[in-house]
This record gives C-alpha cells, structure tokens and sequence, in this order.
C-alpha cells in the first residue's frame, strides 16, 4: 500500500471517529428536573379553663378564667423530580441498501437485496484469498449503500413544522458497481430530512425526502426519496429512489460520477421516535420486543464428523467444541396472539458452524417461537423453528434457555436440528483444497452469552396497556 493511500485511509478513520464524537454529543437522552419547595405549617392551640373556688358575685365582671395557648410550626423541604425524555428522531447501527440501475459500465458488486451480502462461494474466497473475487454471478441489484453510525435529531424549520430532522452519519458507503471508479466514501455525512407519516402507530409508515452532502474522503450529494416501515424491534425496510453525484478522490486523479437509482433497503438497532414522542418519558415508552441485543456468541458440540476449530482431526479424535453461532442484532417481536408470547424474530447476519463442512450464513433469518417465563424468575424460555433463504438455505429447529446476568449481558444454553445447504459447491478444507459441502445437517448443544442485550417483561410491552 503507498503511503498516500496509507495516509487516506488513515485520515478517513479519524474523521469517522471524530463523526461518531459528534454524533455521541449529541443528545439521547433529555434530562429536566423539577425543582419544588414544600412547606408544612402545623399550628396547635391549647384551651384551658380554670375556675376559682368559692362563690362569685354576679354584678362585678371577673376576668376570663379561659386561657388558649397557640403553637404554630412550619417545616420546608425542597423536592427534585427528574424527569428522562428520548431526545433523538432516528438512532441507527446500520442500514443496508441494493440499488437497482446503478451500474456505470462495471459488473455488479453481487451484494444481493438489501446489500447485505455475498453468495458464499465469493464470501468463502474472500476470506481464504484476501482479495476480491471477479464477478461470476449476474444479478439484478448493480450497486450498494452501507450506512455505519446513523443519527438524527429535530429540526425545528418553518415556524417548528413537524417531521423535519438533521443527522450525521458515521461512514456511508456508495458503490454504483464493482469498479473502484464508481465508488463514494463519506465520513460524518451531513443530512437533513422530512417524513410524512402515513401510519401513525407502530410500526410507522412513511414517506421521506432526504439530501446528505459529504465533503471527505469523497465530495458528493446523496438525494432520496423512501417509502419507509419501522422501527419495530429496530428493523426497518425502506424502497428508494435516489440520485448520487460528486467527485470521487482517486489514488491519482478525481473522477466525478453521477448515479440514478432505485433500492430496497433494510436496517437493523435503528430505532425511530416521532416528534411527539420526544415529549415522552423513557418510562413511558412502548416497547414491542421480548428481547433486543447486539451480539451473541454460542458455542456448540456437535455430531459431525470434524470441528471448525481442528479440521485435520476426525470422528473420535475431533474436539469437543465442534462448532459456533454467531448472531448479530438479533431481536425477538412480540405478536398479538396467544397472550404475545408467539414471537417473530431475526438477526442482521447469523452464521452457524455445526463443524467444519457443515455451515451456514444467513442475512436476516425468519425465526418463530414462543417465549415462556417459568417458575416466575428472569428466565426466557423459547422454542423456535428458524429459516434461512440467503445466501445459504437451512431449516433450524431448537429450544433455548436465557438468563441475564447484568443490565447488558447475558448467558444461555441452547439445543437443536439443523439441515440444510451452506448455498455453495465449495468449501476448503484443512489442507485448503475444495471440499464439496452443498448438504449438512446434525444436531448440536451449546452455551454462550449475549452482549449489550435488553431482555422485556410482559408488563413492560405496549399490548400490556390495550
């Protein structure tokens, strides 16, 4: 790598690490306090009569042998309420989209809807090779958008209209095809949005026109228009449409492109508030999930014949750790039936190894299952049955048992079937030649723990207040 390119890139990281500074600066959360002064006032009055002895005569005027005593106390006590408001719009980790008609001449960068991934085969070598691969696929989405970092926050336009936003995005990606020339980098992207809801309920609908402008490492504007839907357990899906433009800063000379598109996108831990819910204590907000999280890492013994973790070794001889899953933002939605304990769920990508030839990737998985709370303690008990589409397809059957250990970890055992096909013709074994691995299937037992995850009650879901 030259040292220009060396010191781009250098530069590109810190001006996305100074973007998340900022973003980070940015409010989350509003904190007001009410500051009261309370003042008691206890007054106590004390009657007594005292009458002389012996005979009085009525015609001369006595004094009152009445005597009342007052005592009067006052006590002050400040009093502070704090009170906890969500102050973001939009709050996201990432957001994928496929572009469709984006191609400028290169081939397509074969990422699939949503962006969000290879087929295994180009995944597999890209790993093992550490290079990209040439295309051999033909496929419909030409280009992609990666967002990392995503934040928006109220703008208050036009006399405070509602629905308009400003953000800073982290990293944004743009690739309208597989050529190095077609591609934007933008570090802390400047934008500015409106949405008009069409469903006001969760999960929103909504229309929404945005413009990002990126000055570093690319100069550009980023124009859309998007159908949005979400956030429900912080997934989105969003249909584009988009016009891209700007200079591209290249290893010797800038290149400007200028790129239509329309997309299909999706987002996972992006959660969105109305501007009405910025008046809403965090206390007092909905929540749809029975579980939200940003990582869990299981690792599983298996009836395979070799384990990921030592491929040379066979049968009786393997380890007994066979195998891994591997989730990233996985969440588990609550639906409104059989008292919401029927549940949807998915993870942004899932990769599950029951050993060395037997694996599958998954982008955005279909899980179902039902979750149960027994022996009335902090236990999450779900059965599942799981599919995946793309790029590998497999069926996954199992029971797991969670338990949190802090407000942000958590541990858990698990046990299941898998069978299925890893997508692929190819894989590489221990002396790194192609294997044959269409097929596999096995059952497994494995433990783990789950990171940055938030496990829900039943009380604290919205369908609690109906």
């Amino acid at each position: 790598m030259s040292a220009t390119r060396s010191n781009r890139l250098h530069a590109m990281l810190l001006a996305a690490l100074l973007a998340v500074l900022m973003t980070g600066c940015s409010g989350v959360t509003r904190v007001e306090r009410d500051v009261y002064t309370l003042t008691r006032v206890d007054t106590t009055q004390t009657e007594r009569v005292r009458n002389a002895p012996g005979e009085r005569d009525n015609g001369i005027i006595y004094p009152s042998s009445r005597m009342i005593e007052t005592r009067r106390q006052m006590v002050q006590m400040d009093s502070v309420v704090v009170r906890e408001y969500p102050d973001f719009i939009r709050l996201g980790l990432f957001e994928g989209i496929g572009m469709i008609g984006s191609g400028q001449g290169g081939a397509s960068v074969n990422l699939g809807p949503f962006g969000m991934y290879w087929d295994v085969d180009r995944f597999i070598r890209a790993i093992a090779d550490k290079r990209r691969l040439a295309d051999t696929l033909d496929n419909i989405f030409d280009g992609s958008v990666h967002r990392f970092g995503i934040g928006e926050w109220r703008l208050r336009w036009f006399n405070d209209a509602p629905g308009w936003s400003w953000g800073i995005t982290g990293l944004e990606l743009f690739r309208a095809d597989d050529d190095n020339d077609n591609w934007l980098t933008g570090a802390g992207v400047l934008t500015v949005s409106k949405r008009f809801y069409l469903k006001e309920s969760i999960p929103y609908g909504a229309l929404r026109v945005s413009a990002g402008f990126a000055a570093f490492p690319s100069q550009y504007v980023h124009l859309t228009t998007s159908a949005d839907l979400g956030s429900i357990g912080g997934l989105n899906l969003r249909a584009y449409a988009g016009y891209a433009f700007g200079m591209r800063a290249g290893q010797d000379v800038a290149s400007f492109i200028n790129v239509p598109y329309v997309g299909i996108g999706a987002s996972v831990l992006d959660f969105l508030n109305r501007d009405s819910e910025l008046e809403r204590e965090w206390r007092d907000m909905e929540h749809s999930s029975w579980f939200i999280g940003l990582a869990e890492l299981t690792l599983l013994g298996s009836d395979v014949e070799s384990s990921i973790f030592d491929m040379s070794l066979t049968g009786a001889d393997k380890p007994t750790l066979t195998g891994l899953i591997a989730r990233l933002a996985p969440v588990t939605i609550a639906l409104p039936a059989l008292d919401y304990r029927l549940a949807i769920g998915t993870a942004g990508v899932s990769f599950l190894a029951l050993g060395g030839t037997a694996f599958g990737l998954a982008v955005l998985p279909i899980r179902v299952s039902y979750v149960m709370h027994p022996f009335d303690m902090p236990l999450q008990v779900e059965p599942f049955i799981e599919a995946s589409y793309a790029p590998s397809t497999f069926a996954h059957i199992g029971l797991r048992g969670a338990v949190p250990i802090s407000d942000q970890a958590s541990l858990h055992v698990q046990l299941g079937y898998v069978s299925g096909s890893t997508g692929s013709l190819r894989g590489l074994d221990a002396s790194g030649q192609d294997v044959n691995v269409t097929a596999f299937d096995g059952f497994y037992i494995g433990i783990g723990a789950g990171f940055l995850d938030r496990f829900f009650g039943r009380d604290e879901l919205r369908y609690a207040r109906d």
